[in-house]
């Protein structure tokens, strides 16, 4: 007998039966969960990296090498890209997908925590996490005006920025673009010949001057203090007198080879 039939002879039943559908769709559609950005688990692990001041080449033979090495170990990789610019770059490891990525986000950790006696001193220690859609972007927003461009920036980080991360249902706020404040120091390359100078020298002269560092504790009968050495450099001037060097008894000081100005970071594109 077809459907068509039992409707026609119990009329009835067939009502019974529509309206217990139609209840069973009002109530699967109330309780339907809609979302703009549906909750989802890529199977991808980010290893993010930074070598300051190296080539996209130095890059890739110093850290994205040792890096894919250390990961390639890891069972259940489908597919490794590594993708570098200059001074840093990213290594996208996609596993398959049965694979669970919090157990392979881990493993990865592991695996770049193994391999850093393998990087260079200076590399930045990299940071590993798991591809969230949830972090891309929802609003975008443009400051503008007729200050110049790092005051605007400052505004930006320190005002704008914090004022947004305390609103509720925020998970973090992005800068992109603009110019931070920046000690820039210029050499005169003639100079540092002349007094077998080297930009790695001075390098160390300005980190070692420039430097807070604890200096443990003083006890004076039931009183506990701590003691903080105060290193700190407040403005360019002092900049400028950092000593670099001895030459016969004479220090050689940032002002005798260039100059430090309070500037801006450079501008890339």
């Amino acid at each position: 007998m077809r459907l068509s039939e039992i409707c026609v002879k119990r009329p009835v039943f067939a009502f019974m039966l529509i309206m217990f559908l139609v209840t069973l769709g009002v109530f699967s559609f109330v309780d339907l969960g809609v979302d703009l950005f549906p909750r989802s688990d890529p199977p991808n692990v980010f290893v993010r990296f930074r070598l300051p001041g190296a080539s996209p080449a130095e890059v890739v033979s110093q850290v994205v090498q040792p890096l894919e090495e250390a990961v390639s170990s890891i069972s259940g990789i489908d597919e490794v890209r590594a993708v570098v610019s200059e001074g840093g770059g990213f290594l996208s490891v996609t596993f398959v997908l049965d694979r669970d990525i919090g157990e392979a986000a881990e493993d990865v950790r592991e695996k770049v925590a193994g391999a850093m006696r393998s990087l260079p001193p200076n590399v930045l220690p990299p940071v590993v996490q798991k591809a969230d859609p949830d972090s891309d972007a929802v609003i975008t927003m443009v400051v503008s005006g007729q200050r110049p461009v790092r005051e605007l920036t400052e505004i930006a980080d320190k005002q704008i920025r914090r004022a947004l991360e305390t609103v509720d249902g925020v998970g973090g706020v992005d800068i992109n673009g603009g110019r931070k404040r920046q000690i820039n120091i210029y050499l005169d390359l003639n100079k540092m010949n002349g007094y077998q100078l080297t930009a790695q020298e001075i390098e160390r002269a300005v980190r070692t001057e420039n430097i807070e560092a604890p200096g443990g504790r003083i006890i004076r009968g039931a009183n506990e203090m701590g003691v903080r050495t105060l290193g700190r450099i407040e403005n360019i001037d002092q900049f400028n007198g950092i000593i670099v060097k001895n030459v016969g008894g004479s220090p050689i000081r940032i002002r005798d080879i260039g100059f430090a100005e309070d500037g801006m970071a450079e501008r890339r594109t």
